[in-house]
């Protein structure tokens, strides 16, 4: 007996008509946005990729239809969910078919008027599947819905990635129907959707080939302009969120190779509600922005618009990198129950892979069938959040589960020598190296390690940017006062430390102080010289505060000291000659011009962060420029005393030779006796004679003083 169903085409033909017609009238779909909606299906409501099958182990009665792969499995007797929500419709039991086209008939038109879709989005997914939901009401078998779709579609799903931003079908859809969020709403997102999918599958276009060559007649769809501006602006709105989101290398373990890790590019950002699968695959496949050049294999999200519906918070690997989250699942799952303290919700557990059949919570962290490459938060219970973590806790959880540094081992060098039980790299004690005391006291910490070479087959540990600012920050959290794992969010800055690679291993330096690695390169770390110069740069660093403190004092005399007869001048003068000396003598002493190259390198990073590099020139500029400073002073005032004597002294001197010279012409004038006028004349020279002398002695001793 012949198959009496429609051929594919014809259905086809049929819906993009219908579509076009209600566009055309401008007729919106009944579309309604509650992806948190958990109860059955009333009738002529259709859930997709929303509702349960299963409440307690028992069927779920549903009015309407309920289009749902999750516990599907479970429902109908399958072996395992269906991977998409398309993939269930297509397998559904001609039963359930039956129940669904006596609600909502076989004429996609009729199944408009009476049908009001439930959705959580408008991915590509959700609306494939749709399409095949009104194929199956329309009588087309399953095997003549087209496969070809079904793959791009799987293949979309599990790897979140497409052939091609700008010609792959799920690519274009996701960017078409993200387009209209916070726009025109989720109704218009979903006709557009419908409309261009409908236009595509009518051509007979294959779904990664959207291309003008391959349909001309898609240059005619508003839809597709649409999507390829929207796709282009995702990649810039990706680009701009480079710089607000948290970007690590993480060690992630292999999916089935037990002790095996491989060393990934993670991107964690915050984004809109209505996110589209696009940004994704430029995140995925990014290989400029990106240190090892392979995309971010790790990627989470997080969307506070959609707290409570699973899609708030996700955490997702590419699947072809071959990691899976099982640890950050098991974690996550210890968190929640830490923080809901033994009042977690479990009187009727979702059945996921995770936990046996009736044991578990009631909305658990979604394990992704137990594949563990896509982990989503718990959904909300009865309007109540199923998750109690914040998004801060999560990214902490991730951190925790696969830094680079969570399994290394090393022998602490400043414990006990290196002699003792190796320990976590995290746990070696930071030695504190002080000098000075008081206001010139210089304290800084050195954290010395060696890896422990006795399990470095089972250790891979690159020097990636991530592992630089770790090693730096357990130097900074020392200067803190603080020791033991560094979280997330105390990770250094990369402008806040310098890094090195030198012989026999490598070396962070901070303000706070350094971190010296040595990893059994081809030579032993010197790490007894190289603390020994760690030591004599905090020497130093406290000569140099204790010359700051002279030189500014040496300011201060200078400026206290005043007046026509001040005295110190030269004795300021004699101080900052005695303290060039000084300076020029202990920068020599710490000189390492003639030491191994690693040590000049070390020591070269230390003064530069430090804030010693070119500290001995500017020091000695100080002095220099007070010393010119006092000298001129000084040639200004002995030049202002040689005038004092000009204008007062010489004057007063020829005054006084002239009062004397009247004087003993009014004696002779006055008939004194040639005799006594003699005398007189004499004793008048002698008088003239000794004050001379004296202006000359007090000119000549003020002008020494000065000097």
């Amino acid at each position: 007996m012949a198959d009496s169903s429609p051929p594919f085409s014809a259905f086809i033909e049929t819906l993009a008509d219908a579509l076009e017609a209600r566009a055309t009238d401008g007729r919106e779909l009944a579309v309604r946005f509650d992806p948190a909606r958990a109860t059955p299906t009333s009738r002529g409501e259709v859930y997709v990729g929303i509702g349960a099958w299963l409440d307690r182990g028992a069927p779920v009665a549903h009015e309407g239809a309920c289009l749902n792969n999750k516990s599907a499995g479970a429902r109908f007797g399958w072996r395992r969910d269906p991977i998409t929500v398309a993939s269930f419709v297509r397998d559904a039991p001609d039963a359930l078919v039956a129940q669904w086209r006596d609600q909502f008939s076989g004429d996609p038109e009729t199944a408009f008027e009476r049908a009001v879709l439930v959705v959580e989005d408008a991915s590509p997914d959700s609306v494939l599947c749709v399409i095949f939901w009104l194929a199956r009401l329309a009588g087309v078998a399953p095997d003549a819905l087209p496969q070809r779709w079904i793959t791009a579609l799987t293949a979309w799903e599990r790897d979140g990635v497409a052939p091609s931003v700008t010609e792959s079908w799920t690519a274009l859809m996701s960017a078409l129907a993200h387009s209209h969020f916070g726009e025109d709403g989720i109704a218009a997102a979903w006709s557009d959707a419908l409309r261009f999918t409908a236009a595509l599958l009518r051509g007979g276009v294959d779904p990664d080939a959207v291309t003008p060559e391959a349909s001309p007649a898609i240059l005619a769809e508003a839809a597709y302009g649409r999507a390829i501006a929207f796709a282009m602006n995702e990649r810039q709105d990706y680009l701009q969120s480079l710089a607000r989101a948290v970007r690590l290398e993480l060690l992630v373990p292999m999916a089935g190779a037990h002790g095996r890790s491989l060393l990934v590019d993670a991107y964690f950002a915050v984004e809109s509600n209505a996110p589209s699968g696009v940004k994704k695959i430029y995140i995925r496949t990014d290989t400029q922005n990106t240190s090892l050049g392979n995309g971010h294999s790790l990627m989470g999200l997080y969307r506070p618009g959609l707290a409570g519906t699973g899609n708030d918070m996700t955490i997702s690997v590419d699947p072809r990198s071959g990691i899976a989250l099982r640890d950050l699942w098991a974690r996550l799952e210890a968190a929640e129950n830490e923080r809901w303290g033994g009042a977690r919700p479990a009187g009727s557990p979702r059945r996921i892979a995770s936990y046996p059949p009736g044991e578990g919570y009631d909305q658990p962290w979604w394990d992704d069938h137990g594949r563990y490459t896509l982990l989503g938060a718990p959904k909300a219970i009865d309007g109540a959040p199923g998750s109690r973590l914040s998004w801060s806790d999560v990214l902490e959880a991730v951190w925790r589960s696969y830094n680079q540094l969570r399994d290394v081992s090393v022998f602490d060098l400043g414990d006990d020598g290196g002699h003792g039980v190796p320990k976590p790299i995290e746990a070696c004690l930071p030695r504190r190296v002080a000098h000075g005391a008081g206001p010139t006291e210089a304290v800084k910490h050195l954290i010395a390690a060696k890896w422990d070479r006795s399990m470095g087959h089972s250790q891979t540990l690159q020097f990636t940017a991530t592992v630089k600012r770790h090693l730096a920050a357990l130097v900074m959290q020392a200067g803190l006062g603080r020791s033991g794992p560094v979280p997330l969010a105390g990770l250094a800055e990369p402008e806040d430390f310098d890094y090195l690679e030198i012989a026999g291993g490598a070396a962070i330096v901070a303000r706070e102080g350094v971190f010296l690695l040595d990893d059994w390169r081809d030579k032993d770390l010197a790490i007894q010289a190289l603390s020994a110069d760690f030591a004599s740069a905090v020497a130093l660093l406290s000569a140099c505060k204790a010359f700051d403190a002279e030189v500014e004092a040496l300011y201060a005399v200078s400026d206290a000291q005043g007046g026509l007869f001040s005295s110190n001048t030269g004795d300021v003068l004699r101080r900052i000659t005695l303290l060039r000396g000084r300076i020029a003598a202990t920068f020599q002493k710490a000189d390492l011009t003639e030491a191994a190259p690693e040590r000049r390198a070390l020591r070269g990073a230390i003064e530069q962060r430090w804030g010693l590099d070119g500290k001995e020139a500017a020091l000695t500029g100080r002095l220099k420029d007070l010393q010119e400073i006092l000298e001129t002073k000084a040639t200004l005032d002995t030049q202002g005393m040689a005038t004092l004597i000009g204008i007062v002294a010489i004057p007063n001197f020829v005054v006084a030779l002239m009062a004397l010279y009247m004087g003993v012409v009014d004696h002779v004038s006055g008939g004194v006796q040639m005799a006594n006028a003699s005398s007189y004349g004499l004793t008048m020279t002698v008088a003239v004679a000794l004050i001379s002398v004296v202006f000359l002695a007090v000119a000549w001793l003020l002008t020494r003083r000065r000097g």
